[in-house]
């Protein structure tokens, strides 16, 4: 899950009715019992994207462009962006141990050939 924060206008925060809510909590006494705000935003907000997303992440008629990684993630049958990324590491990780078994295998084929052109001499 990938976590951005930056700073917007007040007058713009799109979840300011949730503080709302919780306003008349908002003193020395009570400010402890005032539950904190978590979305995620394409799961308890489903269809209303548009309205808490970043503006980049718009297309240009003002809708909810969902981002690349996700959906490249979903194409290839991962059920989040962190899967992928660690089937994608563990993928290299493999690729990189099987070229080093393959350069020790045929090392080990060279000595032998080498100490087989020795023993003929």
């Amino acid at each position: 899950m990938f976590v951005r924060s930056e700073k917007i206008d007040p007058k713009d925060y799109p979840f300011h009715k949730f503080h709302d809510e919780y306003k008349h909590l908002d003193t020395d006494e009570l400010r402890h019992t005032i539950k904190p705000v978590v979305h995620i935003i394409d799961q308890d907000l489903k269809g209303q994207e548009h309205q808490f997303c970043d503006k980049e992440q718009l297309c240009p008629l003002g809708k909810f462009r969902r981002p690349k990684i996700l959906v490249e993630s979903e194409r290839r049958g991962f059920t989040s962006v962190m899967e992928m990324m660690k089937a994608d590491k563990k993928a290299e990780e493999d690729a990189k141990q099987k070229k080093v078994d393959d350069q020790k295998k045929e090392l080990e084929e060279l000595k032998e050939l080498v100490r087989q052109l020795l023993a003929k001499e």
